[in-house]
């Protein structure tokens, strides 16, 4: 079974447009994806006893976090805020739809 089918078939069965469940299963990914994101910051900032990228930074420069590896910290922080960013305009733009 193609997966158009698949989706056809779960579609017909959970009585929803074939749209209407791509677009909800996609708002799921995201909201998962952004949730696992959040999680993996969280655990990242606590290490320090921060709450974002900006206090990690500061803590570094002032000597309170260790530069290594908190310059690397820093950046998979910002790297997680700009996919954050992403994910959040993708669900805007998946509710818009």
């Amino acid at each position: 079974m193609s997966a158009t089918q698949l989706i056809e078939k779960i579609a017909k069965h959970e009585e929803l447009k074939k749209e209407e469940l791509i677009r909800e299963s996609l708002e799921a990914y995201f909201r998962e994806k952004k949730r696992k994101l959040l999680e993996e910051k969280f655990e990242i900032l606590s290490r320090y006893g921060v709450t974002s990228a900006t206090e990690l930074k500061k803590a570094i420069k002032s000597g309170k976090a260790i530069e290594h590896p908190g310059w690397e910290d820093l950046i998979e922080v910002q790297n997680i805020d700009e996919e954050l960013k992403e994910i959040e305009n993708d669900l805007r733009r998946l509710q818009k739809s």
